[in-house]
């Protein structure tokens, strides 16, 4: 299980990148990320922590590891278990092995999908 986190105050953050993210970088963040308020900020931490999350299932595929991205947990239950002080549970990834047993594998129980014309909209 691999818990994802975002830091709660955004100055933290900004402590971080000081000295650890090229000039360029920086000033992107303070112009068009900061300049748009704290809960902009905040807002723009989580996406980016969405944003490794499509890399971490990637690699995770990429080295033959299953993985499952779990949203709807008990956030708070996960922070008090991890003891985050800094930091605030977004969602969390399931990893491991399949069993071949498992009847939740596509190959033995096939998805149900909607046909493609009920879903995409050719305009």
């Amino acid at each position: 299980m691999v818990v994802f986190r975002v830091l709660k105050n955004p100055e933290d953050f900004e402590k971080q990148i000081e000295g650890n993210l090229p000039e360029g970088s920086i000033n992107y963040y303070k112009n068009f990320v900061k300049s748009k308020g704290n809960d902009a900020v905040k807002s723009w931490l989580k996406h980016q922590v969405y944003l490794l999350l499509g890399v971490f299932l990637s690699a995770c595929a990429e080295m033959g590891i299953d993985s499952t991205p779990m949203e709807g947990i008990e956030n708070a239950q996960y922070d008090l278990i991890l003891n985050n002080k800094n930091y605030e549970t977004l969602f969390a990834v399931s990893i491991g092995e399949r069993s071949e047993q498992d009847s939740n594998q596509p190959k033995i129980t096939p998805k149900s999908r909607l046909k493609s014309e009920t879903v995409i909209l050719e305009v």
